[in-house]
């Protein structure tokens, strides 16, 4: 008769779950599989289910993969290599000029730090919040 599954072998068949490689097929006779190695026996998928830990890693993990597929559904396929090296060519042009705006603005941010820092603003009366817009009152 195979040993109970303790609290010890649920979570560490969560995390086996949690790290189930995308090139396997994820279904509960894989993962029941995948369990015997952590169990020393092949369980049920009626005895895992008995594991509400176990069935909503499972239903986190299918909700995550369907939404993955769902992205790349959404991305248009180059029809042609030469298409695909063009749009990975433009970008990745796109992001060095966004690298390049986003270090100049870390420089500005940083010299509007310093010279306010000179001028005697603490760096906590900079990072302050902007004030809230107050709300027009109609009829006033």
């Amino acid at each position: 008769m195979p040993r109970a599954i303790t609290e010890k072998d649920v979570r560490l068949m969560v995390e086996m779950i949690h790290a189930w490689p995308k090139s396997e097929p994820f279904k509960w006779e894989s993962i029941c599989n995948g369990a015997q190695s952590i169990l020393g026996y092949e369980p049920s998928r009626q005895a895992l289910h008995k594991k509400p830990a176990l069935v909503n890693a499972y239903e986190v993990k299918k909700k995550h993969l369907r939404s993955e597929a769902d992205k790349l559904s959404k991305v248009t396929r180059p029809r042609t290599t030469l298409d695909a090296m063009e749009r990975i060519a433009k970008l990745q042009e796109e992001n060095d000029q966004l690298k390049a705006e986003v270090q100049k603005m870390a420089e500005i941010a940083n010299r509007f730090i310093y010279n306010a820092t000179l001028w005697g603003l603490s760096r906590d009366k900079l990072m302050a919040p902007l004030p809230e817009k107050k709300k027009s009152q109609k009829g006033q």
